[in-house]
């Protein structure tokens, strides 16, 4: 394997302990005094079940060592979801590869970043991610490149690595950055927002 690849492995990341700790605090509270027996059922019953959830999922993996994004000399591999990470797993070669985006969007409460790829000459490179409709809310990124992307979650994206990794095996690639940009969505329509006076 060359020195030039890039894996970013499966690992307990920020989220992930969070919701751990969460579970945890949840299930301790539920043993201190002065709940109703109801109340203590679920904080202890969901605070148990969210981490035990979390470590059954993605343990495995982590033990493992299977990558959650790779960029190597045949092309990048997108990790496949748990508990059925081999059938979710998706291979795309760089000579189905025109560009490589990486942006940012709003999951409720949280901010994900994702991994897309744009086909070339207009072939999707990889199963959509989500429904054509929701894609098409993120109007800062190609609606294609959306489909054809995957989350970065139960692993940590290098951005200077992965940019490395794609410069080296295919410097025709190039990998487009919106990480900076407001990870904002907008209500489906036509056409996107504009920020300037209106038009006469």
């Amino acid at each position: 394997m060359s020195s030039f690849t890039y894996t970013a492995p499966f690992r307990f990341g920020r989220l992930t302990k969070s919701m751990l700790a969460v579970g945890v605090l949840a299930a301790v509270a539920g043993l201190l005094p002065g709940w109703s027996e109801d109340v203590r059922v679920v904080l202890i019953a969901g605070g148990l079940a969210l981490p035990g959830t979390l470590l059954a999922l993605y343990l495995p993996l982590i033990l493992g060592g299977k990558p959650g994004l790779r960029v190597d000399a045949d092309g990048v591999l997108f990790g496949g979801r748990p508990p059925i990470y081999a059938r979710t797993s998706a291979f795309v070669p760089w000579s189905a590869i025109s560009e490589i985006y990486l942006f940012r969007v709003h999951q409720g409460l949280f901010v994900t970043t994702y991994v897309g790829v744009q086909g070339v000459d207009g072939v999707a490179p990889l199963r959509p991610s989500m429904p054509a409709s929701v894609a098409a809310t993120i109007w800062h990124v190609p609606t294609e490149v959306v489909l054809a992307s995957r989350p970065a979650f139960g692993w940590q994206l290098d951005k200077a690595a992965l940019t490395t990794a794609a410069g080296y095996f295919a410097p025709g690639v190039p990998v487009i950055d919106l990480t900076e940009a407001a990870p904002m969505q907008r209500q489906l329509r036509e056409t996107p927002p504009t920020f300037g006076p209106p038009s006469a």
